[in-house]
């Protein structure tokens, strides 16, 4: 009998030692979803970026051949 209180108090040990892991994995996942929903949001300045430098080439491309035609 002695043998089977030893063995649930070391179960017991072990499940308390698992559920602060647990805790503490979820903490820290938590935080990972924060910051890439951040990363992902600050993204935003790389698409106007890119719909600015499009705009002037598109513009330059279109200005270029309207001084060929009017030449």
């Amino acid at each position: 009998m002695p043998d089977k209180s030893y063995q649930n108090s070391d179960q017991n040990r072990r499940l308390e030692k698992l559920e602060t892991h647990i805790e503490i994995i979820n903490k820290e996942l938590g935080n990972i979803r924060s910051d890439l929903a951040m990363v992902k949001s600050d993204v935003s300045w790389l698409k106007r970026f890119f719909w600015i430098i499009a705009t002037s080439s598109i513009a330059g491309l279109v200005a270029s051949v309207l001084n060929l035609m009017l030449k």
